[in-house]
């Protein structure tokens, strides 16, 4: 079991909108629940693959055609759930805080599981966006259309837009992010509304009544969080939306960023920085280093050893073969993304004063060697 806080956490994905891309949010959010034992409604864990469509979309992201790409993907990820509960009762200890996540370039809503639900297991709600602005592996919105019988909504799949790393695309890029931080902004205004108990048009199928949501979180101070892009898309929302109060950046990546010189100065919010160590460059530590400036406010950790997909499922998925072949590090992934969960909620501790396991401090001390503070 990754998740290893006392809560058992329950999921359910959440679209509003239509047609339009900045007409509303796609997102998963994952809850504290009642539940005492996962194991005792496993029957409704959530699949890790939401749709076959995204076994095509992670094809396509791998350079594979989708005929053949789709029966590799089978083949090498499985069948893996996720051990959260689908449409699951929320826990009554409520007030919970809340924490906004945006995934990366090739990911989607579900490929950061392990960190969603094991920091949601400790008293929080996490809401993963899944971005439409092109960069995930696959996603889609569901627009209406007219049909004899009545009014029916249809998907419209949005694949990944390929695009050059680094490399004479930064206007495409800027669009995009555009995108996100709009999203980030309109999932915060979708979580204020359910929260409230005010009605929002929820267009997926699903057996939850989204009016259990009404109260139980905690809005006074969200936070938003993200890996490589979606680190990118925090920075941005940080400035744009006042309303995050404290920021999260995971192996951020940093290019998109080097022509905005002014963005460091107008963040005032805390953030923290969760390195990997085969990821960023001089360059990209370079651009890094203006956001770091206070160092009493925005701290940078290396995790020693690991790779840039340290930080999501995939290393813990693969078997160890393909594993070694394409997603090799020097340190165990799972005991890599524990311990940047761990320096999460002891970062999220200090600054929204949350109750924590003290046996987190003395777990991140027995590892202390297998990190590095500061920028080099």
């Amino acid at each position: 079991m990754f998740v290893k806080g006392r809560f058992v956490v329950g999921c359910t994905d959440v679209m509003i909108g239509g047609a339009k891309e900045d007409d509303g949010c796609f997102l998963r959010i994952f809850y504290p629940t009642k539940l005492t034992d996962p194991y005792e409604h496993s029957d409704d864990w959530s699949t890790w693959l939401p749709h076959r469509k995204y076994k095509e979309g992670y094809a396509i992201v791998r350079g594979l055609t989708p005929f053949f790409g789709k029966r590799i993907i089978s083949w090498a990820f499985g069948k893996p759930y996720i051990p959260v509960v689908v449409d699951a009762d929320p826990s009554n200890e409520h007030p919970f805080p809340v924490i906004v996540f945006s995934h990366g370039i090739k990911s989607c809503r579900t490929v950061y599981s392990i960190f969603c639900s094991d920091i949601s297991s400790h008293g929080f709600i996490v809401a993963a966006i899944e971005h439409r602005d092109g960069s995930a592996c696959m996603t889609y919105t569901l627009e209406r259309e007219q049909m004899d019988e009545g009014r029916n909504f249809v998907e419209r799949w949005i694949p990944y837009k390929s695009m050059q790393f680094e490399r004479n695309d930064m206007p495409s890029r800027q669009e995009q992010l555009q995108i996100r931080t709009r999203e980030c902004s309109q999932t915060l205004d979708l979580l204020a509304n359910l929260n409230d108990g005010i009605q929002v048009q929820h267009l997926l199928h699903s057996t939850m009544d989204l009016d259990i949501f009404k109260g139980l979180m905690d809005l006074s101070s969200p936070v938003i969080a993200g890996h490589s892009f979606g680190s990118t898309t925090l920075l941005r929302t940080l400035a744009a939306d006042k309303r995050y109060k404290i920021g999260l950046a995971m192996d951020a990546w940093m290019w998109p960023l080097k022509d905005d010189i002014q963005l460091a100065e107008t963040i005032q919010q805390p953030i923290m920085f969760i390195n990997s160590a085969n990821f960023q460059t001089r360059f990209s530590l370079k651009i890094m280093k203006r956001f770091t400036v206070d160092t009493q406010k925005r701290h940078v950790v290396t995790i020693k050893g690991s790779i840039h997909d340290s930080q999501s499922d995939v290393p813990c998925l693969l078997p160890w073969y393909i594993r070694r072949l394409e997603y090799h590090s020097a340190i165990d992934p799972l005991l890599a993304i524990q311990l940047s969960n761990r320096i999460t909620l002891l970062y999220l501790g200090k600054h929204l004063g949350h109750p924590l396991d003290e046996q987190l401090s003395k777990w991140i001390e027995n590892h202390a060697d297998l990190l590095y503070e500061g920028i080099p």
